[in-house]
């Protein structure tokens, strides 16, 4: 028999940093830029500030977030901007984003790796990398005797590794942007007031529209770090931190920098707004045929409402018809163009008041979805006129105008436009990214694709569609071994590179009344699950708030067939509370009962829709995970997504949106079945208090 000896290396140790003589009180040393600190204090509680915005100081650090190159400042991104963002002073490399998704609250989220420590997951990990999410709130905004206030956290949540509170304060003597911090954790420094407490400060200089210096004081002791992140054991040389910025092009910023004495810095962000076009829309413009006081040309009714129904099935809608009643002129059809709804309704009333007889008192749009009747909207064609011409204010209008849920019976006898396969027919090509975290097999996975649908719509409320999904490349893969009984976890077993059938279905929609309506589905309802399910909702007086209940049986999918079924079944049966919260369009989405995996308990989802249609969510779940075993006992369900209309990358308008979900890991805990369209979702716009919340956009 053979033997083999190994040697092992003896296992090399970094030396403990002793505790610095003095520690908790400020060195001898920095009592000089101490006193400076201070001096400076004395400016932030001056009058007379020549200007008082964030911009144009509300470029990014090294992490992410608003701030200078290590310190955060008390600006922050303009509610509804995103950035995404790398910077780089070795060993540290940052890949970051932030987004505003309140007025003055900023979100940002950073992965760090450190080049030179290892990640102790294999080789094909690399090197060790951390993620952290950080958030800020500016408690005060600048003004003539306040200077700007801001509270941030940092790693508020995890591993805590790079853990800090602090209160900075911002001073604008433009072109000079003065930031004085106090903060706790890796925020402290050696400039400490207390023992848990140190004071920092820094600067920004704009040069000229495009390019800034910036100059701080680093408090971070790198040093005395956790020694799982020390990735400068012998801590920085200077304290103080020099850097460049310049702005290219409008919302790109790059940045070069001397950090820690010894190491240059470089940066690269892209600042934009959640939304805004990226090209120049195609001209729409407006019929205003209607303010010129002539005789109609056409007197008879059949011709007229013919003609009406022809001019608004030209806008791009779906199933119109167009009919009398008593004195005034009723339009029903489906918005299949525009996001905004009060937008589409301007449009079709505008061709209406051009095509009524003089004597048409009322004009009345009701507007659908899934061919099924939502709301209900009237006005006087007097009172529209007017508004449209600028001769009534919005609030006179709003309370002149009737919005509620459809009640009008429909006419038997409306005129019609000859059907198009349009009409039934929905087919279109959506590009696909996916991604996988915190694998040993790598630390971030990705998977791109284009994913082709058809749905096709014989009768109101009934759908049948199908979607598969053409990987143009993957990269997704995993070492781990997920439990036999994997609801989610093994999810990256079908983000591989083989076309799969991602849905194959009937999806029928009902309503009980015109506020109660249902959901049944049947088919391949995802790409992990097929069965049955459906869900009964109720919307409250003015929409803003509603019930239901959903339940789903389903069967999982074989990974290795494009059709073929586990025998591994699951069900859930949850309860759900909706709030719309119209002032900011928040809505609050609360499930409440059993999920996929067998948990019971609560899963919370917060999103926020932004004026350009745009909305950004996060979620997380609260369940008892006690019956769970591994990782998925204790864990709680987290992630973030964004949603972006298709509009934001072409020159036309549409209703498509573009959906991307983050999650740091991939857990069983809270998970539900990924319906194609659910209720709230489908028809929570067409609610009286929230279009009435939009109610300016008729006249756009």
């Amino acid at each position: 028999m053979r033997t083999r000896t190994i040697h092992c290396p003896r296992k090399r140790t970094r030396p403990v940093p002793r505790k610095r003589p003095g520690a908790g009180r400020t060195p001898d040393r920095f009592r000089p830029l101490l006193a400076l600190v201070l001096a400076l204090a004395a400016v932030f509680l001056q009058g007379g500030v020549c200007r008082a915005a964030d911009r144009p100081f509300d470029r990014p650090a090294n992490w992410g977030g608003t701030g200078l190159l290590e310190i955060p400042t008390a600006r922050v991104l303009y509610d509804g901007h995103m950035r995404l963002g790398y910077a780089q002073a070795l060993p540290y490399r940052w890949y970051t984003f932030a987004i505003s998704p309140l007025p003055r609250l900023e979100l940002s989220g950073r992965y760090t790796e450190i080049t030179n420590l290892d990640g102790g997951l294999g080789p094909d990990y690399g090197s060790f990398k951390d993620k952290a999410f950080d958030l800020k709130y500016q408690l005060v905004a600048e003004s003539k005797n306040l200077p700007a206030v801001a509270l941030g956290l940092h790693d508020f949540h995890g591993t805590r590794l790079f853990r800090a509170e602090y209160l900075a304060l911002g001073r604008q003597l433009y072109p000079l942007d003065l930031t004085l911090g106090i903060g706790r954790g890796r925020m402290k420094g050696d400039l400490a007031l207390f023992d848990e407490l140190g004071v920092w400060a820094g600067l920004a200089l704009n040069l000229s529209r495009n390019w800034q210096l910036l100059a701080e004081y680093n408090p971070i002791e790198y040093e005395d770090e956790p020694q799982a992140v020390r990735g400068v054991p012998r801590g920085a040389s200077w304290p103080v931190n020099l850097g460049i910025r310049c702005q290219p092009v409008p919302g790109i910023d790059l940045g070069l920098s001397l950090q820690r004495g010894d190491t240059v810095g470089f940066s690269l962000n892209w600042q934009f707004g959640l939304g805004k076009r990226l090209l120049p829309p195609r001209p729409d413009p407006p019929s205003w045929d209607f303010a010129f006081d002539r005789r109609k040309k056409e007197t008879d009714e059949g011709r007229m409402t013919a003609a009406t129904c022809r001019a608004i099935a030209g806008l791009g809608f779906r199933d119109v018809t167009v009919y009398r009643r008593n004195s005034g002129l009723v339009a029903e059809f489906e918005n299949t163009r525009y996001l905004d709804d009060p937008k589409a309704v301007g449009r079709a009333m505008r061709l209406m008041l051009h095509n009524c007889p003089p004597e048409t008192e009322y004009l009345t749009v009701i507007l659908k979805r899934r061919r099924l009747r939502w709301l209900q909207v009237s006005a006087r064609a007097a009172d529209l006129k007017s508004y449209l011409m600028g001769k009534m204010d919005r609030d006179e209008f709003s309370r002149r105008l009737e919005v509620t849920p459809a009640r009008l019976a429909p006419d038997s006898h409306a005129a019609r436009c000859a059907s198009s396969i349009r009409d039934f027919l929905e087919f279109g090509i959506d590009p696909a990214i996916e991604s996988f975290f915190n694998d040993p097999s790598g630390a971030f996975k990705y998977r791109l694709a284009v994913k082709p649908r058809v749905t096709l719509r014989p009768l109101p409320g009934t759908a049948f569609t199908f979607r598969c999904g053409l990987p143009l490349y993957s990269q997704i893969k995993s070492s781990n071994i997920p439990p036999e009984d994997a609801v989610r976890s093994d999810s990256w077993k079908y983000m591989g590179s083989s076309a799969s059938v991602d849905r194959l279905m009937a999806d029928q929609f009902f309503s009980l009344s015109p506020e109660i309506f249902g959901r049944i589905s049947a088919g391949y309802l995802e790409r992990m699950y097929a069965g049955a399910g459906g869900e009964l909702l109720g919307f409250l007086p003015g929409g803003n708030l509603a019930l239901g209940i959903e339940a789903d049986w389903v069967r999982k999918r074989d990974p290795d067939s494009r059709l073929g079924l586990l025998e591994q079944e699951n069900h859930t049966l949850l309860a759900n509370l909706y709030y719309r919260h119209l002032p900011l369009d928040l809505t609050f989405k609360v499930q409440y009962g059993r999920f996929l995996a067998g948990d019971t308990g609560l899963r919370i989802d917060i999103k926020r829709r932004f004026d350009t249609g745009a909305e950004f969510g996060v979620w997380y779940s609260l369940t008892d995970t006690g019956r769970l075993t591994g990782f998925n006992r204790g864990y709680h369900d987290k992630g973030i997504y964004l949603r972006v209309p298709w509009s934001t990358f072409t020159d036309r308008p549409s209703r498509t949106m573009l959906d991307y979900r983050l999650s740091p890991w991939t857990r069983d805990v809270g998970a539900v079945v990924c319906h194609w369209q659910e209720v709230f979702d489908t028809g929570s716009d067409l609610q009286p208090a929230v279009f009435r919340q939009h109610i300016e956009n008729i006249r756009k």
